[in-house]
């Protein structure tokens, strides 16, 4: 019998119920009884448990289109404290419930916890297939239930890790229904990404917390949604897109929760709140007068996250400028940077531009190779998005491109990020389709993560 509140709602939504024995068999397997599991059939999928259980609901949302309406509509049905997502064809370990239960009792902000996950195959066997581990892959050997699988450690929840689905918090993932509720839940509108989506607004909210240790079964099989190329690539592209609306909320949201400033350089360009205005001159919105690259009056490894939009073509000492933000950075901390690129007519028409920067300018910081050429560099960043766009229609027509430079400042105590690492032997991340550093193409649209949100970019 379940409890009269449960502490767990699981939720599955299935359009195929090939699978929902084995899933109700490692539910009822769980170490924890204090669940209840909502299974929502969509597409005329019919299904009912062979031995009934008063913990199962079973609803049928023909009417729904889209993941992220399944989704929403089952967790409103939710009575438990706790959502936990379960995938139509996956299973649980034994103690999943038990292990999410006890770190959000270690970790009582935490907005959602996660744990490592290793992939199985369409009849349960263990499945070897690997992402490339130069990309940050990390793999072990462990036992779930007795039987032998690949774990994958998952990533750390660092805003480039959030901000992309490739390297974000994989199963299993449960999250505070408080905390859901208060970020408006899964966007119903979503036909793909509803996960990444609520993840980012979730990070914006609170922590997030990683369970080191393999609770979760992914089946791998022929009908997931990735293996339709076509599916596939519009979820690549529309990655890229969510990454550009959130990231900028989402460094923020981690320097502040580290008690961290965030810098806005050169202030009258639409400093967003929580960030501290720097400028050579006085006026509205500038926290800190100060000339860069002069040093500033802060410690070392102070600020979590900085701004520089329309900044770095205005500072003609190139090398002293980026060597000084590396120092006021923590390790991990973001410079998001968006400057007129000297691919097009932007970097050069302006009487007050002095400096010039397009994509290559940036792996003299994230390359060990070229940074041997300029031995003055202490800086030290990967790369977490590098792109060339126009920002608008009208840039477009009058050949002002720009570049958009993320970097993550790479220092002792740096979290494992996703992507390619040049800067030296540090496991970088994972990438499993496309590495960020390859996106080159100038395109409309500005990144929202910088500037104004206008649409897709690069």
């Amino acid at each position: 019998m379940r409890a009269a509140t449960p502490t767990f709602s699981v939720f599955t939504p299935s359009h195929q119920p090939r699978f929902l024995d084995e899933c109700l068999q490692t539910l009822r397997a769980q170490s924890r009884s204090d669940w209840e599991w909502i299974v929502l059939l969509n597409g005329g999928a019919r299904w009912r448990p062979e031995t009934p259980d008063d913990r199962v609901r079973v609803e049928i949302a023909d009417d729904l289109r889209g993941v992220g309406a399944a989704k929403r509509r089952a967790c409103a049905l939710a009575n438990g404290e706790i959502l936990v997502e379960l995938d139509h064809d996956d299973l649980l370990a034994k103690d999943c419930l038990a292990g999410v239960a006890a770190e959000f009792e270690r970790h009582p902000a935490a907005a959602l916890v996660y744990s490592d996950t290793a992939q199985i195959t369409q009849d349960g066997g263990r499945d070897d297939s690997r992402f490339d581990e130069a990309q940050g892959w990390v793999y072990q050997e462990t036992e779930v239930d007795g039987r032998p699988v690949l774990q994958a450690l998952s990533l750390p929840p660092t805003p480039h890790n959030i901000s992309y689905i490739w390297y974000a918090p994989n199963h299993v993932r449960a999250f505070r229904r408080k905390i859901y509720d208060q970020v408006g839940g899964y966007d119903a509108d979503l036909l793909v990404l509803d996960d990444q989506e609520l993840m980012c607004r979730l990070y914006q909210a609170g922590e997030f917390h990683r369970i080191p240790r393999c609770l979760y079964l992914q089946r791998v099989h022929d009908g997931n949604t990735q293996s339709d190329a076509d599916i596939n690539g519009h979820i690549q592209r529309e990655t890229v897109v969510l990454y550009d609306r959130h990231i900028e909320a989402n460094a923020l949201a981690w320097a502040r929760r580290r008690g961290l400033l965030a810098l806005d350089l050169g202030a009258a360009h639409r400093k967003p709140a929580g960030f501290l205005g720097v400028d050579q001159y006085p006026g509205d919105g500038v926290d800190i007068v100060a000339t860069l690259p002069g040093r500033l009056d802060l410690p070392d490894g102070s600020v979590g996250v900085i701004r520089a939009v329309d900044f770095l073509e205005h500072v003609p000492a190139k090398i002293p400028l980026i060597n000084e933000l590396y120092r006021l950075l923590a390790p991990g901390g973001m410079l998001l940077s968006l400057t007129p690129s000297s691919d097009g007519r932007g970097a050069y028409q302006d009487p007050t531009h002095c400096a010039f920067y397009n994509e290559n300018s940036f792996w003299y910081y994230t390359d060990d190779q070229y940074r041997t050429f300029v031995p003055e560099i202490q800086a030290r960043f990967q790369s977490s998005r590098l792109v060339t766009y126009y920002p608008s229609e009208w840039h477009s027509a009058n050949y002002i491109a720009y570049v958009g430079a993320n970097l993550i400042a790479l220092k002792d105590g740096t979290e494992r990020c996703g992507g390619l690492v040049l800067c030296d032997s540090r496991a970088g991340g994972r990438a499993p389709v496309l590495v960020p550093q390859q996106a080159r193409a100038v395109s409309v649209g500005e990144p929202a993560g910088v500037g104004e949100p206008v649409g897709a970019q690069g």
